[in-house]
Formats: C-alpha cells, structure tokens, sequence
C-alpha cells in the first residue's frame, strides 16, 4: 500500500524528535563499547607507568571529556538546531533559584548515598574498583587541584552527555521515559568498565538514579552540581585518609 508524504514525514513516536541524527548516537555508542572494551586493563596499564604525577593523566582525562561533548554538540545537536540552554534544563534567574538547585542536589545526595551502600552491602566491591581508587586519587596539593577541575569537568560533561543527550534521543526513539532513563544508565555503566563488572551494575543503577532525577527536574544543573562535588569530595577525601595514615600506601 502506498504511503502519503505526511505519513512518512512524521517524527518517531507521535512528535517527539530526534536532537541530532540517528547515525551519531550510533557512532557515539559505538565508541563507549570500544572504551568499555579498552577499559578491561586500564587499570593495569596506568598501574604499570608508575607515574611520578597524575597531572598528566587528569588533564588528559579532561580533554577526552571536552572532546565527548565537542563531538556531541559540534556534530550532533547544533547542526540539527539544538541549544545548549534546551538540553540542559532549567534556569538560574537569580541567586534563589542557584540555592534552589544546590539543596535538590544536596537531597538527592543522601538518595544516592543510600542506595549505593545498600547496593555495595548486597553485591559487594570489586577488587577492581579499589585499584582504580588508589589509580585516580590525587596524592599532593597540586594533584587536588587538577582533581578537582576533573570532577567539574566530569559532571558538567557527563551530565551533559548522557542524562542530556543520550537520554533525550533515547526517549526520541522509545517514547518512554522509563526506556531512555534505563538505556542511558546502561551505556553510562558500560563506560566505567575500568571499575570492574560489580562496578558497572551499580554505576548503571547510580546512572539510573540521575536519569530520574533530569525528568523529574526538567533540569540537568542539580545532577551536574552532585556528580561534581560527590567526585570532588571523594578524591579529596581518600587522599585525607591516607594522608592521615589511615589507608595502606600501596
């Protein structure tokens, strides 16, 4: 039977529309399988430099991250019309509405403070995760610093990537918001393979976690404030620890 021009013309799942082309997510998602692939020695490999700072291997860090969502918005959303104020979500009319933001990310703090020490009591930590702890974490004021321009830089960027660009076209292609929350957690696991498998199942439902939080907001500026100062304040806080003795060197 032949189609009329509307029919073909109508965007995926009643109106909603995709914010860059199909075939971008597809390369996108194709390369966080290649990291997640490449991420299986990571560690080891990081291990086996035994650098003398991890300055380096922060801004490099920075710069995949910068280069994540140069691709995303360069090749992806802005050719097809997108704005950032869009994908991002909410405003910051005035100082009110900042503190509004920073005590909905302070609340969803505690959410996910329960569950991610429920989860670890249920499944347990991977020994992987631990070595990628000792990897990363910064070991001198110079290293805190960098450290934590990492974690900003993390959770601006990786908000923006997942809970605002994958989620939104995954909700495109599903029409379900329980589906995109669900696909972009799994590919944000996915890209923190270099923690290990039991790492992955619980980044996944701290993704998860996130997801809800964006549809719930409308917003992604209280994610983006929890995601970097929950990073932040773990760096900074292993290294106090073992600063202080309390962990072993090595």
């Amino acid at each position: 039977m032949a189609t009329t021009p509307a029919e073909t013309d109508l965007p995926l799942n009643s109106g909603r529309k995709l914010i860059a082309p199909l075939w971008h997510t597809i390369v996108l998602l194709l390369f966080l399988i290649g990291y997640a692939f490449h991420g299986r020695t990571t560690v080891a490999h990081v291990e086996g430099m035994h650098l003398t700072s991890k300055v380096p291997l922060y801004l490099f860090m920075i710069l995949l991250e910068l280069s994540l969502v140069s691709y995303v918005w360069f090749l992806g959303v802005k050719p097809a019309g997108g704005s950032f104020s869009a994908l991002i979500g909410g405003k910051w009319n005035s100082a009110g509405h900042v503190l509004r933001d920073i005590g909905v990310a302070f609340q969803f703090w505690l959410v996910v403070i329960v569950v991610l020490v429920g989860l670890n009591f249920t499944i347990g930590q991977s020994p992987q995760t631990a070595r990628a702890v000792f990897m990363l974490a910064p070991g001198n004021l110079s290293e805190m610093i960098v450290w934590v321009i990492l974690s900003v830089t993390a959770g601006v960027c990786e908000e923006f990537i997942f809970r605002g660009y994958l989620q939104k076209q995954f909700l495109a292609i599903t029409g379900s918001d329980a589906a995109a929350v669900a696909l972009q957690a799994v590919f944000f696991g996915i890209a923190h393979s270099y923690q290990g498998v039991k790492s992955i199942a619980t980044i996944t439902v701290y993704g998860a976690l996130f997801g809800m939080l964006a549809v719930y907001r409308k917003s992604l500026r209280p994610g983006m404030i929890q995601h970097a100062a929950q990073d932040s304040f773990a760096g900074l806080g292993f290294a106090l620890l073992k600063h202080l003795g309390k962990l072993p060197a090595s």
